[in-house]
């Protein structure tokens, strides 16, 4: 598998003009549009083109005969190391999510507890007008923490999708 970059295509068939080389006598003829489905395939990305930065990593298959300026073949040690440091950020992501929604369920917790404690029931006794306040503020807080709850599993859903898509990029030697 070879790596080649985006320099600002805006197409795919710009980028498969560029990557492909001059057929010789020494390598297949391919034609533009093998390239595009290959690039596709390999690079789901690439159907949004237009918003990828320039410099975006790309992978190339083996099999087309490249310019020579337009790709390289990654070490495998470098390979690893930047899939490890991308996997340990999501991993580190990951943590972070879980210790916020933990915060925020333990401070949906105590407004629900003193929401029940004496104390307020003793406001609302004094001041009848804040418990239609009180009674909110405890559905709010019931409400905050399902909608905290999807949210968590929504993120931890695309994070998986992330760690997935990582492992696309693992080279096979």
């Amino acid at each position: 598998m070879n790596i080649a970059e985006l320099k600002g295509e805006k197409t795919l068939k710009t980028l498969a003009k560029r990557l492909l080389a001059e057929p010789s006598k020494k390598t297949k003829k391919t034609t533009n549009a093998e390239m595009e489905a290959a690039l596709l395939r390999l690079n789901p990305q690439l159907s949004q083109i237009r918003d990828l930065e320039e410099g975006t990593p790309i992978l190339v298959p083996n099999e087309f005969a490249l310019a020579a300026d337009e790709s390289f073949t990654p070490s495998r040690g470098l390979t690893e190391a930047l899939l490890r440091q991308a996997q340990e950020a999501v991993s580190r992501l990951r943590g972070v999510l879980k210790e916020r929604v933990a915060t925020s369920a333990e401070e949906t917790d105590g407004v629900q507890s003193w929401l029940k404690s004496e104390h307020a029931k003793a406001i609302v006794r004094d001041s009848p007008e804040l418990k239609e306040v009180l009674s909110g503020a405890g559905t709010a807080a019931k409400t905050l923490a399902k909608e905290q709850a999807t949210a968590l599993s929504a993120e931890e859903s695309a994070l998986a999708k992330i760690n997935s898509q990582l492992a696309a990029f693992r080279v096979k030697w």
